[in-house]
């Protein structure tokens, strides 16, 4: 869509502001198109788009498109949770019900495990959560589920505590399940996420932890954030949506996952990766 007159840019800044709203909205776009919207050459197009990557590291060129690579970012949280919301309730859904009663959870912060808190507290199952994200242990207390809360340093993007007096709250607790959001999941790289501090805080969630089940929704399939948190074979189990079962064929997991009545999630067990070294 064209911009109208009284719309357009008058000058490159307002221009190359544009452009990167309309990636934060669309994620990718031709650089035709671009050109098309604004009025301007492929050439003026391109200026932009290389200044803007002076700029913004998270933009990157594709043949013929520009993209912004929200995995290698850090968001707000109230940005990602606009994000595939059905799929993440359904995922909520499927792991609170798949869950053993009487457990001890682990959950880190995030809006997809923001949403397992929401669905345990429609479904408690006599269940105890240890979490670092105040807003889960706000929204789990209100629905009087028993709730240990990890201190540390807050972090004003997803409302996490972490450091080391987060690390030093994780290591006289025993957690039968951790339930881990991340940013990117893949076989050969692991768990990563954008975060370092995160991505320490999820290995201490792991050592405390008997099982780790990855929960992330399916654009965060075979992605990779910067910090490795966990490599593959540190986890047990991978829930996320059927967009990205075609995939998961091809990755070391059972076969056979537990699927919610709609069809539309998934819980996949995890195979080891043989180690060569």
């Amino acid at each position: 869509m064209m911009t109208s007159p009284s719309d357009a840019p008058r000058n490159a800044r307002e221009r190359q502001l544009a452009i990167l709203s309309r990636l934060k909205q669309a994620g990718t776009i031709t650089v035709q198109e671009l050109a098309d919207t604004f009025s301007c050459s492929l050439a003026t197009i391109r200026r932009d788009i290389h200044e803007l990557m002076m700029r913004e590291p998270q933009i990157r060129r594709y043949h013929g498109a520009v993209g912004l690579d929200i995995q290698d970012t850090e968001q707000w949280f109230h940005d990602k949770t606009a994000l595939f919301p059905e799929e993440k309730d359904d995922l909520a859904a499927l792991v609170v019900e798949w869950l053993p009663e009487g457990a001890v959870i682990g959950l880190n912060g995030g809006t997809t495990t923001t949403r397992v808190a929401t669905q345990l507290a429609k479904n408690p199952k006599a269940l105890t959560v240890v979490t670092n994200a105040i807003n889960i242990a706000y929204q789990l207390t209100q629905a009087e589920i028993p709730v240990v809360v990890i201190g540390g340093d807050l972090r004003p993007y997803n409302y996490e505590t972490t450091g080391s007096m987060a690390l030093q709250g994780l290591t006289g607790l025993h957690l039968d399940w951790a339930i881990l959001g991340a940013n990117g999941v893949h076989p050969r790289v692991g768990i990563t996420t954008t975060a370092s501090d995160e991505a320490v805080l999820g290995q201490g969630f792991r050592r405390a932890a008997d099982h780790v089940l990855i929960i992330a929704d399916h654009s965060k399939m075979q992605r990779n954030a910067l910090y490795r948190m966990l490599a593959w074979n540190d986890i047990d189990y991978v829930a996320t949506g059927c967009q990205a079962a075609s995939l998961l064929k091809e990755w070391p997991v059972m076969p056979h996952p537990t699927m919610n009545a709609a069809q539309t999630v998934g819980i996949w067990q995890t195979v080891a990766l043989e180690d060569h070294t």
